[in-house]
């Protein structure tokens, strides 16, 4: 067996033991093995080398390796793999959302038609707020595997935030009955919720928040922060109450109240067409018309409603990747499927 097969398999029975807040012993004794792989002249041992140190805890350390990595070898489309897999993976993603998108752009590029790569690129986008990208990332994640529960997930979270589509939210509340063997972590219950409070089925929205937090340990100083941010994720979440942002009595609140200078430029156009009304001499003689004004009103609301509901998906679909993807970093390990995007796997004969 090769260092770098061993390094393989020791690195697969780490991560199948993988536990919150265990110790990373047998992913680190993959780090070594890997080593010795990449002094033998294999790529594949140094982006293993990578991987395992950034899974094990040393983010930084991982990301310079594989910055390494694409200097000596551009077209290494596991190496881009990896920087994006660690970007998504990071305590603060947002922070890192368009640096994640540049790698895993590159890795599409030199490795295309591959499902995982499609389906964190959908993740990286919508946490740097490029919906209409994202969207159609994660359509791709799909077309290529149809069994794809976490590109299915933000398939739905964008479509029902930033394309209003309400029958997306029944995806998202069934997302921890359709999860397979992945995504049964509260992170699935995260989504739930949010599909769930779109339904206006509030309470079942709380419980299913509860259960995104409960297995965490609420005092533990490395557990709060996640917390917290799931917390406040949900607390903006009902701030724009069910279903698409700014309907029935929250128009006006929602686009500021009385002196918005939306409320003030329709009142002013609202005076206008009375004022036409009452004097149609004038009105002819100005060339303006009532239907003039009621297109100017048509159009003054629609862009207010699209600003506003383009708004509103950027603070929900950011705030949920801020709030799920360190859940699923701190709780799940790498798929499969990731792993053998890196080349961290050996084909059986």
């Amino acid at each position: 067996m090769s260092a770098f097969e061993a390094g393989v398999r020791t690195l697969h029975e780490g991560l199948a033991a993988w536990k919150r807040g265990a110790s990373p012993g047998l992913v680190s004794r993959a780090a070594v093995l890997f080593d010795e792989a990449a002094r033998g002249g294999d790529v594949r041992g140094a982006v293993g080398a990578a991987v395992a140190r950034g899974l094990a805890g040393d983010l930084d350390g991982a990301r310079r390796r594989l910055h390494e990595v694409i200097a000596a070898s551009p077209r290494c489309a596991a190496a881009y793999v990896g920087l994006g897999l660690f970007g998504l993976r990071d305590p603060d993603p947002l922070a890192h959302a368009a640096a994640t998108s540049w790698a895993l752009v590159a890795a599409r590029d030199l490795a295309p038609d591959v499902a995982c790569i499609e389906r964190m690129l959908a993740v990286s986008l919508s946490a740097g707020g490029e919906f209409m990208a994202a969207l159609q990332s994660a359509r791709n994640a799909l077309a290529l595997d149809r069994d794809d529960d976490e590109a299915r997930l933000w398939s739905a979270l964008l479509r029902l935030h930033f394309g209003g589509d309400l029958s997306a939210a029944t995806v998202l509340a069934e997302c921890p009955l359709e999860a397979g063997g992945r995504m049964q972590s509260p992170a699935a219950w995260l989504a739930a919720a949010a599909g769930l409070y779109a339904r206006s089925e509030f309470q079942e929205a709380r419980k299913a928040m509860r259960r995104a937090v409960a297995p965490l340990k609420i005092g533990d100083a490395s557990e709060a922060p996640m917390v917290d941010s799931a917390r406040r994720w949900f607390r903006e979440l009902r701030g724009f109450g069910p279903g698409v942002p700014m309907t029935g009595d929250r128009w006006l609140r929602d686009v500021g109240g009385a002196q918005s200078d939306f409320a003030r430029t329709r009142a002013a156009l609202s005076s206008l067409r009375e004022a036409l009304a009452s004097d149609p001499a004038r009105a002819r003689a100005e060339r303006v018309s009532a239907l003039d004004v009621d297109g100017a009103l048509g159009g003054l609301e629609a862009q207010t409603r699209r600003g506003m509901l383009e708004w509103g998906a950027r603070l929900i679909i950011r705030g949920f990747a801020e709030a799920y993807l360190p859940l699923v970093a701190y709780l799940e390990a790498p798929t499969l499927e990731e792993l053998a995007a890196m080349d961290l796997v050996v084909c059986d004969g």
